[in-house]
């Protein structure tokens, strides 16, 4: 059961880091965004595919060495992100390109800042009780 718990949670929080990115790019590319009408599909595909991207952070849980998941998680990410942008009929070239490059980065760069805090946090409580 644990596995099923640990699955979700990664296609959650890939869904969270997709439906962020996705808004933030509607707010960012249309002036006017009240007018525009996004088709139920293309929020699924967003999700589905952004949920897929969560699932492929099991990499970083295997015995691969933290470059080489790395590697395979953006290749992954890649492939998912041209099915989706495949899927809802959207362009892909050099501006998406590099929003996914940057978007990518950000991404990582948060989740590593997370990480390392978590990680303080956790050596501070283990001084604690050994000190």
């Amino acid at each position: 059961m644990k596995i099923w718990q640990k699955a979700l949670d990664y296609f959650v929080t890939g869904m969270g880091f997709g439906a962020i990115i996705y808004l933030v790019i509607l707010g960012v590319t249309y002036e006017n965004i009240g007018d525009l009408r996004v088709p139920l599909n293309s929020v699924l595909v967003v999700f589905v595919c952004s949920g897929l991207i969560g699932e492929l952070s099991f990499l970083f849980k295997t015995t691969l060495s933290y470059f080489w998941a790395l590697i395979f998680h953006l290749i992954g990410t890649f492939a998912l992100f041209s099915v989706m942008m495949l899927l809802n009929h959207w362009v892909i070239d050099w501006q998406t390109l590099l929003i996914f490059v940057i978007t990518y980065a950000v991404i990582w760069l948060i989740t590593r800042l997370v990480q390392e805090k978590d990680i303080r946090r956790i050596n501070q409580q283990i001084k604690k009780r050994n000190g």
